[in-house]
């Protein structure tokens, strides 16, 4: 997994405009249609037939990849995720920072609604709501996320790496801490995972023994990686071959 640098909201998402802050509110004074938590995410933010910028703005955040398993995505291909899932906290449905871009796979049939088993149950609410809502706990990003541990890696806040490791010889993370070990099980331990991953490994391996030279392999790695994305795996190997091939 990357560390992914969150990127200052959309206007219409921003809390620090008067008149967005006061639209959200709105938004959430009529949250649902037919039971359902409207998709604004997908509608807000849009000039014509263009795509939402909120959209537009995630996939720009994650270089157009999914955040948990690094494919490469598209607006067709992308869904919004909510890294706290909005059908049990949907006073964050709107909050930039709870919006993470996801491949489909990942979002709908792999985390799913999943929640912290401390989380569960409390209701949170974004800060402009603190006021108006009755609740639990307001969504200060940094205090309630470092104050859990049975949580998944969020990419825009934490770094991965201080809480798993990727093991090129044999294709899997290991965990460092709790979080860690949650995000693998959730993402990383099904088959056809290491069964690409280990694809990944063959076609990097073949491409640094048939480059000319170092540059040359690293510059068809990156193309593929820009096509493909898996950049983070992908680096991973080709780091791991070239030591193979030195050694």
């Amino acid at each position: 997994m990357n560390k992914i640098n969150r990127l200052s909201s959309p206007d219409c998402l921003n809390n620090q405009i008067q008149s967005s802050k006061a639209k959200k509110i709105k938004f959430y004074e009529n949250l649902r249609y037919q039971g359902k938590i409207k998709p604004r995410w997908n509608t807000a933010c849009k000039e014509g037939d263009k795509v939402s910028k909120i959209r537009q703005k995630l996939l720009q955040m994650s270089n157009e990849t999914c955040v948990y398993c690094g494919i490469k995505i598209d607006d067709v291909t992308m869904d919004v995720d909510h890294y706290l899932p909005s059908s049990l906290f949907p006073y964050l449905a709107y909050s930039w920072d709870n919006l993470v871009p996801s491949c489909k796979k990942c979002n709908q049939n792999i985390k799913s609604d999943f929640s912290p088993a401390s989380l569960t149950g409390k209701k949170i609410v974004e800060n402009i709501l603190s006021d108006n809502i009755e609740h639990e706990l307001v969504y200060d990003k940094k205090q309630l996320l470092d104050s859990v541990n049975d949580r998944l890696i969020e990419p825009t806040f934490d770094n991965p790496e201080e809480h798993l490791e990727f093991n090129p010889e044999f294709y899997f993370y290991e965990n460092k801490t709790k979080i860690g070990e949650i995000t693998i099980r959730k993402f990383f331990v099904h088959k056809e995972v290491a069964e690409k991953w280990e694809e990944l490994s063959k076609f990097i391996k073949k491409t640094i023994i048939n480059s000319k030279n170092e540059q040359a392999a690293l510059d068809m790695i990156k193309s593929f990686i820009e096509l493909n994305g898996n950049e983070y795996v992908c680096l991973k190997f080709y780091q791991y071959w070239l030591q193979e091939k030195d050694s």
